[in-house]
């Protein structure tokens, strides 16, 4: 299989690169700065305790969608106020068979790449424990099947599922929760360590279990008590750590706000469904949403 790759940062990187280290045709695309990086350097993403890094000294990198031409698959992982005039850029390399897998956390990514080039080339994948990858409407299908074997041949911890929503749902209710630590900037282990913060968490989590819920999502029943769980293990296991909005907002760079915490405060607003601590953290964090980096 062909593959390219929309985004060759932190997330892109990780997984296309495992697709490139198993021997497979990947294409990354990439532009400026990053570009020249990766044509002089290779790709080089530091692993974690989580996950596997990559160390290629050569890869294949343009900042020329047309030159790629359709591929089977592409890995979209642009951040979510990008999306579109990526998705517009990669329209050259989407033939009538290709998937497209998007990365991005949260449930409106789907639907909006699908506006640009047809809902039917978009798969749902969450990056959850494990990752996850289905059709957007139904069951697993021939495709998903076909594109998981080769994905877990290339080291991807991912599993094909019949319902890819409640995994994407889960994935963004659990960083909507994280928001009393973005909001205070505190790492996994600093927010582990306080009560207060704790309490928010925990308060959190249960909102948005029921958001979901009303949203019609089996949010499963003590989700809440469990995030606290993991968080508590994450903050003693990698206690420096902290999110990624986290240190966009330390860096004074846009934020993906709207995806990852303004999903659940607007779905709360419809289904009529309180949610006063992620809102607070939604408020407080929309002034800085577009950033304040020159």
């Amino acid at each position: 299989m062909r593959f390219a790759v929309m985004g060759a940062g932190d997330i892109g990187g990780r997984y296309g690169g495992r697709l490139a280290a198993s021997g497979l045709d990947v294409t990354f695309v990439a532009r400026g700065d990053r570009l020249r990086q990766l044509q002089k350097e290779g790709l080089h993403v530091p692993g974690n305790p989580h996950l596997q890094g990559v160390d290629l000294n050569e890869i294949n990198v343009t900042d020329d969608p047309a030159s790629v031409g359709p591929v089977d698959a592409i890995i979209f992982a642009v951040k979510s106020y990008q999306l579109e005039p990526a998705a517009e850029q990669m329209r050259p390399m989407v033939g009538p068979e290709t998937m497209i897998i998007p990365l991005q956390n949260g449930i409106t990514s789907p639907g909006r790449i699908g506006e640009i080039v047809g809902r039917e080339h978009v798969l749902g994948y969450a990056t959850w424990i494990p990752n996850a990858i289905g059709e957007l409407d139904g069951p697993v299908s021939p495709r998903v099947q076909k594109l998981h074997a080769v994905l877990k041949e290339a080291g991807w911890g991912v599993e094909a599922v019949d319902d890819i929503w409640l995994p994407l749902w889960l994935k963004m209710g659990s960083y909507a929760a994280f928001g009393p630590f973005i909001v205070s900037r505190l790492s996994l282990g600093e927010a582990a360590a306080s009560p207060e913060i704790l309490a928010l968490y925990r308060a959190a989590s249960e909102e948005v279990a029921a958001v979901g819920r009303a949203a019609g999502v089996a949010f499963p029943e003590g989700f809440a008590e469990e995030a606290v769980t993991t968080l508590k293990r994450f903050g003693e296991q990698t206690p420096a750590t902290k999110q990624s909005m986290t240190k966009d907002l330390e860096a004074g760079r846009a934020l993906e706000l709207e995806d990852l915490i303004g999903t659940v405060v607007h779905k709360a607003d419809e289904h009529g469904v309180a949610a006063p601590t992620v809102r607070m953290c939604y408020e407080l964090l929309k002034p800085h949403e577009h950033g304040s980096a020159g």
